[in-house]
C-alpha cells in the first residue's frame, strides 16, 4: 500500500519546515515532526487518499503544534499564578538588578550596546553580523568584551578606567 520508509524520508523537511514556521522554535519543530510520522506510521491505515501524503502530514502536524500550544499556554498561566505568589520584596530587587543592567549598558561603547541588545532579543551572532555588516568574529569580541565591561560596572567600576583615564 504505502511505504512508510519512502515517506518519510520524501515528506519529512517538508513537515519540518511547516511545523518550524508555526513554532519559530527548532526543537519544538523537530520533537512535533517526529510524533508527526509516529503518528502517520501508526496510522497510515485511515490514510483514505483524499489528498496528498504531505498534506495529510501536515495536518497532522497543525494539530500536534495546537495541542502543544495549548498545552505551553496553560503552563504560562499556572506561571503567572505562580509569579503572582512572588513577594513585593523579591519583585522590588528584580526591578533593581534590571534598573542597574539597563545603566550599566548606557556606559557601553556604542558596538557593545548594539551588539548586547541583538543578543537579548535572541539573534545568533550570524544574524548580528548580517544587521551590522560586519563578520560573526566581530560580533562575538564584541559581545564578549560588552559582557566584561558590563560585570566590571555592576561590581563597581566607572567608566574613565575603561578609558584608562
Amino acid at each position: 500500500m504505502y511505504d512508510i520508509e519512502d515517506i518519510c524520508n520524501k515528506y519529512y523537511n517538508n513537515v519540518y519546515k511547516y511545523v518550524l514556521s508555526l513554532s519559530h522554535n527548532p526543537n519544538i519543530a523537530e520533537e512535533l515532526t517526529q510524533e508527526t510520522f509516529y503518528i502517520a506510521i501508526k496510522d497510515i491505515d485511515k490514510f483514505k487518499g483524499n489528498c496528498e501524503v504531505v498534506t495529510w502530514l501536515c495536518i497532522i502536524a497543525k494539530h500536534l503544534y495546537y495541542k502543544e500550544a495549548n498545552k505551553r499556554i496553560l503552563e504560562d498561566i499556572d506561571n503567572i499564578n505562580h509569579a503572582s505568589e512572588i513577594s513585593i520584596e523579591e519583585n522590588y530587587i528584580k526591578y533593581e538588578e534590571r534598573l542597574n543592567l539597563y545603566k550599566n549598558l548606557q556606559k557601553l561603547t556604542e558596538n557593545e550596546k548594539n551588539v548586547i541588545y541583538l543578543r537579548l532579543l535572541g539573534l545568533s551572532f550570524k544574524d548580528i553580523s548580517y544587521i551590522t555588516g560586519k563578520t560573526e568574529s566581530w560580533a562575538r569580541v564584541v559581545y564578549y568584551r560588552g559582557k566584561k565591561d558590563l560585570e566590571k560596572y555592576s561590581k563597581g567600576g566607572n567608566e574613565s578606567e575603561k578609558f584608562g583615564e
